[in-house]
């Protein structure tokens, strides 16, 4: 491993520290828990430290530390290393108040059709509508064209409002009875 000047290191610590809150909102996309999310933060963090030779000042630095963020995680995900924590209520605390019901059915159906789109199109929907990355940004972090970009976008959204389309003839999908 090269050595890497002090100069650089400053550079990198000064860049990394405002991109904590964007990986931050990625890592609980990916973990859908807080403190799991701060672990693949801290390991991210760390793997990049550890692989500094390898940036270059002046490059995309989100980009290569939510390319390596996304590699962690599914590492950890393919290697059955992911820690399930059973929520324990706590007796006394004040709870913030439920959201109300059209909320909530919201939330459900959304709930319900995450896992219906393909891996692809969470990837997109997760750097672009949750964690606010540009079609460039999404594109050249997931390294695929614009235009595929924008493509799955518009089908995950499609997915996500319910309106199934037959890819061959167009048409609309029944929906279920009410």
């Amino acid at each position: 491993m090269p050595a890497i000047s002090a100069a650089t290191e400053r550079q990198f610590l000064a860049t990394v520290a405002p991109c904590i809150p964007d990986l931050r909102r990625y890592a609980v996309s990916l973990t859908r828990n807080r403190a799991d999310a701060d672990d693949l933060i801290q390991e991210t963090l760390l793997r990049a430290a550890l692989k500094l030779h390898l940036w270059r000042p002046g490059s995309n630095i989100v980009a290569w530390l939510i390319v390596m963020m996304r590699r962690l995680h599914l590492s950890k995900f393919v290697a059955g290393k992911r820690n399930q924590t059973e929520m324990v209520p706590i007796e006394g605390w004040d709870l913030p108040s439920p959201p109300s019901q059209t909320d909530a059915i919201e939330v459900r159906e959304l709930e319900e059709r995450w896992p219906t789109l393909s891996r692809s199109h969470r990837d997109v929907l997760r750097l672009v509508a949750i964690n606010g990355a540009s079609y460039e940004e999404a594109a050249e972090q997931l390294h695929v064209p614009i235009g595929t970009i924008r493509s799955r976008l518009a089908r995950a959204r499609h997915a996500l409002r319910g309106e199934g389309h037959s890819i061959h003839r167009g048409v609309t999908a029944p929906r279920p009875a009410a």
